[in-house]
C-alpha cells in the first residue's frame, strides 16, 4: 500500500530539516523540473536539483536549520496530484547567524511504479513590484 502524500511530504520536509541529502532526493522522480527561489530559472533533472540543493545546504552549516510545512492542501486525482503550502526555512551559518523566511511551495505528484515522486517543485517568494525587493518579513499571520 502506498504512503499518502501528506506523510511523504511530512517525511520530505523532516528530511530536509535534517539536511539529509539522500532522504530528501529520495522523495524526487527523475524527470523533475524544479523551479527555485534561488539562483536560476528551471532545474531540469534530478541531477540538477540535487546539485542545487548541495549549494543550498551549504549555507547552513552552522548547526541549526528548520524546515516547516503550514496550510498543506492536496488536490489529487491519481496518478497525479498537486499540493501547495506555505514554507519556513531557516539556518544559521559556521557564525552562528540565524536566517529564515517564508517562501510559497507548489508541487508535482505523480505515482510512478506504485510510489508517489515529486515531478515538479516550485518554491517561490513575494517581491514588491515597486521597489523590486524581496519581502522576506512577510509571515502567515501578518
Amino acid at each position: 500500500m502506498t504512503q499518502s502524500i501528506q506523510q511523504l511530504a511530512a517525511q520530505w520536509a523532516t528530511a530536509v530539516a535534517s539536511q539529509n541529502m539522500e532522504q530528501i532526493m529520495a522523495f524526487y522522480a527523475d524527470e523533475l523540473i524544479a523551479y527555485d527561489a534561488v539562483a536560476q530559472l528551471q532545474f531540469s533533472g534530478k541531477a540538477a536539483y540535487q546539485a542545487h540543493w548541495q549549494k543550498c545546504m551549504e549555507f547552513c552549516t552552522g548547526g541549526h536549520s528548520k524546515f516547516e510545512l503550514r496550510d498543506f492542501k492536496l488536490q489529487q486525482n491519481d496518478p497525479i496530484a498537486f499540493s501547495h503550502a506555505l514554507v519556513y526555512c531557516e539556518g544559521s551559518n559556521e557564525k552562528g547567524e540565524t536566517q529564515g523566511c517564508w517562501m510559497r511551495l507548489t508541487q508535482g505528484w505523480q505515482k510512478q511504479q506504485d510510489q508517489w515522486r515529486i515531478i515538479h517543485d516550485h518554491f517561490s517568494v513575494p517581491f514588491d513590484m515597486v521597489s523590486g525587493a524581496v519581502l522576506f518579513e512577510l509571515t502567515p499571520d501578518a
